[in-house]
This record gives structure tokens, sequence and C-alpha cells, in this order.
């Protein structure tokens, strides 16, 4: 087998598949791609009959297996991203085992650049007027080689995965950032007309400390990856809750309170997650007649 996805070694006809499906081998493993759709599967697909008799058209058997079965999730058309990229996506999503593959989600997004926002623009009541700035600029000069499109154009696959977001090229599976969750200052989704498919996140650069706010444009509404961060967040959350619950109290970790949590915005779908420490030496205390000061 070739490493070479697409080369004609490693598309193999096989006589036994239905119509429309290919056989992909690397070294990997080898499984099977439905062109017309996107569809991979590990299993080798079987012609079905109809109860009629008749095969059933071409597809309509593709993960369904025996009737009555359900397709596993991981196994459906990956109908976000082309064709041409579908069964990279796919082993992206399943070189996980499978019980760790359930918690990762994977959204195809293409890059629309990022541009510099300074600090004073992430205050409560600022943030979000700042990001969806920066994704309407962002967006409207694409294609235009402007100076604030600085990484403009390429293709990722972005993965939410445990407290980590990772954005890999899907053709030759290389990962091009990684970002870890609690450090992202903001995030959201535009607001105006046609920018639901829009998502951006701020996060500071950690060789510059510039704060960038990254924009990337998804196949599928954008509300999907802001859900999934809120959901990510949430279970950081109870897990440290427990973590903590089982030290012992001069060790409890550092929590994280509620105002921590991603929140709704009027104009815009964004989180704001600012963490700060400071060392403190407790003195001591004064009963007082009343409150003062």
């Amino acid at each position: 087998c070739t490493d070479n996805l697409w080369s004609d070694q490693s598309l193999e006809t096989d006589p036994d598949l239905p119509p429309g499906w290919r056989k992909i081998c690397d070294s990997l493993g080898t499984y099977y791609w439905h062109v017309p759709t996107g569809t991979t599967q590990w299993q080798h697909p079987a012609r079905t009959t109809s109860p009629g008799g008749h095969p059933e058209a071409d597809g309509e058997e593709t993960l369904q297996g025996r009737e009555g079965d359900v397709a596993s999730p991981w196994s459906r058309p990956v109908s976000v991203i082309p064709k041409s990229c579908s069964a990279h996506f796919w082993w992206l999503c399943q070189r996980a085992p499978e019980p760790q593959r359930v918690s990762a989600q994977c959204f195809a997004v293409s890059s629309l650049g990022w541009g510099e926002i300074p600090e004073e623009d992430l205050a409560p009541g600022k943030s979000s007027i700042a990001v969806n700035n920066c994704i309407q600029q962002l967006s409207n000069s694409k294609g235009q080689g402007s100076a604030e499109n600085r990484g403009e154009g390429q293709d990722l696959v972005m993965i939410l995965k445990k407290d980590t977001m990772s954005l890999v090229d899907p053709l030759d599976r290389s990962l091009i950032h990684r970002q870890p969750i609690l450090n992202i200052r903001v995030w959201g989704v535009g607001c105006d007309n046609g920018r639901d498919r829009d998502f951006a996140f701020v996060a500071s650069d950690k060789d510059t400390c510039v704060l960038k706010c990254h924009v990337f444009h998804c196949n599928v509404p954008a509300k999907g990856i802001a859900k999934a961060l809120h959901e990510m967040c949430s279970k950081i959350v109870a897990e440290r809750a427990v973590a903590s619950s089982r030290l012992p109290r001069a060790a409890t970790l550092e929590p994280i309170f509620t105002e921590d949590l991603p929140l709704q915005v009027d104009i815009l779908e964004a989180v704001r997650q600012s963490m700060q420490t400071y060392e403190a030496l407790y003195i001591g205390s004064l009963p007082v007649p009343r409150a003062m000061g």
C-alpha cells in the first residue's frame, strides 16, 4: 500500500463492491469510500435486496447494514467538506480508539485570517463588538490579499477534544495550531446577515503576547462550534470540581467560577474567559462595629 491516498495504487476497484464504492488502502489500513456522497467506512459494503427482490438504489445501503440497524455516527457521510477531502477528514476523526473518539468533535473550516485586538477592547460590554467588527473586516476583505488577512484561505479541520482546540491540515494531517480552550479570551459567531457561518476566537500569541482574533468560515452554521466549546468548558469546570474535592484542603485546585463560563451577549454569541491569579499573604482580621469604607 502507498501513503498517497489518492494515487491509482491506493484506489482499488473491487468487483464485489456496490456501484459507486471504491476500496482505499494506505499505511493506516483498508477502508471503503462511497464516491458520490463522500461516505467512508471500515466494513466491506454489501449489496442488499429490497423486500420486492430488487437491489436497493445505489448508496441506500451504505451505512445501514442489516435492516433496522442504526448507522454509526462515525460512518455517516461527511458532507460539510469537499468530497476530495472527505476521506482525509474522516481519518482525522477516526484515529483515536472509539471510547476517546466520542469526545472529539470535528468541523471543516476555512481560515479568513487574523487581526490584532487591543486589550481594552476585550473589556465587558466591548468584547462582542470588537470580535464582530473583526469578523466583518476579514470577511469583507476575503480574497483581496490585504495585510489584515494574514493566514487567509487555508482549509483546515478544527478538532475539539478534551480541553484543546486543534487546527489540522485535512490533506497531510499535520498540526497547524493547538490552542488550550481555557486560554481563549473570547469566542463568538457573526451576527450580521450571512455571517452565521463565521466563527472567531481571541487568544494571546504565545511568542509575541499580541492578542489575535482568528476568523474562520464554516460550511455549517458556526453556532455548533460555540455550543461545543460551551459544553467543553462546563465539563472542565465539573472535572476540576471533582478533582478539588479529592485533594487535601491545602492543595485544592484553583476553582473556575460561574462568571468564567460562556455567556450570551446581545449582538454576538460570545464567551469571555479571563482568569487572573494573584499571590497574597493573609495577615488576619479584627471585629468592627459596622461595615465601613
